[in-house]
């Protein structure tokens, strides 16, 4: 897919979603953004373990609302087979549109430090919006750019997601993200309430059609930490 039809595409679907209600997030360990925030003055706790051949990561991301108008987020991913933290972001959300009976807008941006060498190599600006056109069904469309500093070189990136609420079983999510750098990566996952507490049990599996490779992922999320 060519930079352009992504923009077409993402066009085409903001379109529909003047018509539409706001959506709810998705969050965890789910590639494709949505453009909602945490409850202001709190802070929340997502953690994940990805598991794809040869590889096992375990990301820990805290996120904190202090003033309202804005989430902060420092995912820390940890390389369970060099027994070493691997990388530290920092990620920043603000709510751009959010009128209670139509779309919500959003921009989010961030970057990554490297401990193997000890630079900043990625930085991304992402617009999420997320609509939702009924009341089990919410879609989520991104559009953004990624400048990869070792390569001094900035892409275009895009993805879309959809969440299904069931009746009375889990969430269920399907997704796809995609860059002008590499081939697609799909993901498919299924979001489980625990017990009578606000906290949700994600199982996940993706596939990275750019070398080939299913990921699979186990992941916690408590939405209140305090």
């Amino acid at each position: 897919m060519t930079c352009t039809r992504a923009i077409s595409l993402v066009a085409a679907l903001c379109s529909t979603a003047l018509l539409s209600l706001p959506a709810s997030a998705n969050g965890g360990h789910f590639q494709v953004e949505d453009s909602s925030l945490i409850p202001p003055q709190t802070c929340s706790l997502e953690t994940w373990g990805t598991r794809e051949e040869p590889n096992t990561t375990w990301v820990t991301n805290p996120t904190c609302n202090f003033t309202g108008g804005s989430d902060w987020s420092l995912p820390v991913t940890y390389d369970v087979e060099r027994d070493d933290i691997a990388s530290v972001g920092l990620e920043y959300k603000r709510v751009l549109l959010n009128t209670g009976s139509g779309p919500a807008l959003a921009l989010m941006a961030g970057g990554q430090y490297q401990r193997a060498t000890e630079e900043v190599d990625e930085l991304f600006v992402t617009i999420p919006l997320s609509f939702q056109p009924m009341d089990m069904l919410a879609l989520h469309v991104n559009g953004g750019v990624l400048h990869d500093r070792l390569a001094d070189e900035t892409y275009a990136t895009w993805g879309l997601a959809a969440t299904v609420k069931t009746i009375s079983g889990p969430v269920l999510i399907a997704e796809m993200v995609d860059d002008d750098r590499r081939e697609p990566l799909y993901g498919l996952g299924a979001r489980f309430d625990i017990g009578s507490t606000r906290w949700t049990l994600d199982l996940g599996v993706s596939r990275d059609t750019q070398v080939d490779e299913t990921a699979y992922t186990l992941g916690l999320n408590i939405p209140r930490l305090f």
